[in-house]
């Protein structure tokens, strides 16, 4: 049985189970562990986004509670100042950004062959496969002379060589060979802790690389004593059999942590932001209700529900430091049944974020099946999936982008308090205030020395619709796609000439000249796809 990522739409795989270290690492790409509808034959396809898992409940719960006008009747949208709903006392140890583990991408979509560039909380890294055929990450500067290690190569000995000079790293860090030293000299010269590179622990979990937030002495103990968040289900001998995994899929947004996981945190807007795609922003807005189950903290985050009234539905919201919000829509409490969204938001650099996210179903104890099962399992191709995704979360693109840079100006005009900028009146924004609360308790991100981080808008809205730059670039899945693409463009192109020439010379020919019209009706939908490649645009006011 398979699943579709809600974000990418990708077969599914049983769950895998793995005990993992910093230094035990997976050796393989893992387990392939609406008013005007669109269309219903792109209904599977339109079921694209980052947060359609928990769309569905919201959809749901906004449709029992409205009436068959515009809006329901009953309460009013809040019973309670949001503000001080959120109000905690037991805060506890500040949480430290750079001791915690992020999930940074999908082994199955990275070349193992090639150094690989990565950036989390504003530091260059660079992870690569060792002669093991583990995967390991340094920090991408080589103690030579500060170039990037990610322009080197991985050679046959099972090294990171650095194309500047030819010193080589192995696994750990350390220096295997200085071209430049005398057989005599180069024992001394490894020796010195400064011809190292900065090793990370890494892991792999999931088919995701996991990387510790920082190098150091102590970084391997630290990173050994504590566990990333991988969901629950994943692990949880009570689901054997029962859970259901996507792949993991990831992207880079031109959003920064702080306004994703705003948009993350307030379900409100689903309703009227994913117009035609899984809501209808006229009919489906209404008020929400939210309960605490646990209330913010530093180290542990935050968990809230929004409740169907009247229908056995509960969404489960629950926000786990650094990067990970786990959102559970549970349509059977008695049979277990569940579909979930895992979404993880890794601060690359102020004003970016890469989004690494998977869809998981658990059926019942009994096999009951979810509600959304058929179109979560439908089949669809693993780059077909990260094609349609952008449908979905360009969306909110242009929405978050700018929010940023309004908020970054209203800061130098009223100092970092979003309470000046923002003002959330209804219960609905419970969960946005809580990310903000806990934000100002932890100081904000904690960004590496040296960081810039001021922001500036895009000059041209059109280039937040990249897709290229921001996923097929870094997906090998799709750059395999994307050639395919390229040459089935030009087979039908050119065939659809000459069947074309051939019908029209002499006596016409029908079916030659109907076999023309086909490979050129072919032709322009493989452009089309092969466009998506490189940018998806979106623009609500086309959106009727």
């Amino acid at each position: 049985m398979q699943v579709l990522d809600s974000a990418f739409l990708a077969p599914a795989a049983p769950v895998q189970r793995t005990v993992a270290t910093s230094r035990s690492l997976e050796r393989s790409a893992s387990s392939r562990v609406a008013s005007k509808p669109v269309g219903n034959a792109l209904a599977p396809a339109l079921a694209v986004g980052t947060l359609l898992g928990a769309t569905a409940a919201f959809r749901g719960a906004q449709r029992s509670q409205a009436s068959k006008g515009r809006r329901r009747q009953g309460p009013p949208a809040t019973t309670l100042n949001p503000e001080e709903d959120v109000k905690t006392d037991s805060w506890g140890e500040k949480f430290v950004w750079q001791k915690a583990w992020y999930p940074m991408a999908v082994i199955e979509d990275l070349d193992g062959t090639r150094p690989t560039k990565l950036q989390l909380l504003g530091e260059d890294l660079v992870a690569w496969v060792d002669g093991d055929g583990e995967w390991r990450v340094f920090e991408d500067r080589c103690p030579h002379r500060a170039v990037p290690l990610s322009e080197g190569r991985i050679e046959k000995d099972g090294t990171l060589m650095c194309s500047y000079h030819g010193w080589r790293f192995n696994g750990e860090g350390k220096v295997t060979a200085i071209p430049q030293a005398t057989e005599e000299k180069f024992p001394e010269l490894q020796q010195n802790a400064r011809a190292c590179a900065s090793a990370r622990p890494a892991q792999v979990r999931c088919g995701v690389l996991w990387v510790w937030g920082e190098s150091g002495e102590n970084a391997a103990l630290e990173a050994a004593l504590q566990e990333p968040n991988i969901p629950p289900e994943a692990e949880d001998p009570a689901y054997e059999g029962r859970a259901k995994f996507s792949v993991w899929s990831h992207r880079d947004v031109p959003y920064g942590w702080e306004v994703a996981f705003e948009n993350v945190t307030d379900p409100a807007h689903v309703a009227v932001a994913h117009h035609n795609i899984v809501s209808n922003r006229y009919e489906d807005p209404c008020p929400l209700k939210i309960d605490w189950v646990r209330k913010p903290s530093n180290k542990e985050g935050f968990k809230y529900t929004i409740e169907q009234v009247g229908k056995n539905i509960v969404t489960t919201m629950d926000f786990k430091p650094p990067s990970q919000m786990h959102i559970r829509t549970s349509y059977d409490e008695k049979s277990g049944a569940s579909l979930t969204l895992v979404i993880n938001f890794i601060p690359t650099k102020p004003g970016w974020s890469r989004l690494v996210g998977t869809t998981q179903i658990v059926t019942g104890e009994n096999g009951e099946k979810p509600d959304g099962f058929a179109i979560y399992s439908a089949p669809l191709p693993r780059w077909v999936s990260h094609l349609l995704g952008p449908l979905f979360l360009h969306q909110d693109q242009v929405f978050l982008h700018y929010q940023q840079i309004i908020l970054e100006k209203e800061r130098r005009k009223h100092g970092n308090d979003w309470m000046q900028a923002y003002w959330m009146p209804t219960e609905a924004d419970k969960g946005t205030i809580a990310l903000r609360r806990w934000l100002d308790k932890n100081g904000g991100i904690a960004w590496s020395p040296g960081v810039d981080t001021d922001m500036a808008a895009m000059p041209d809205k059109n280039l937040l619709f990249d897709t290229y730059k921001t996923h097929t670039s870094q997906c090998t899945s799709c750059q395999k796609a994307l050639r395919w693409t390229n040459r089935l463009n030009k087979v039908f192109k050119y065939s659809a000439l000459a069947c074309v020439s051939a019908g029209i010379v002499g006596t016409v020919s029908w079916p030659l000249v109907a076999s023309g019209a086909a490979l050129g009706g072919a032709t322009l939908a493989t452009e089309k796809v092969r466009k998506m490649f490189y940018e998806v645009p979106f623009h609500h006011q086309d959106n009727d």
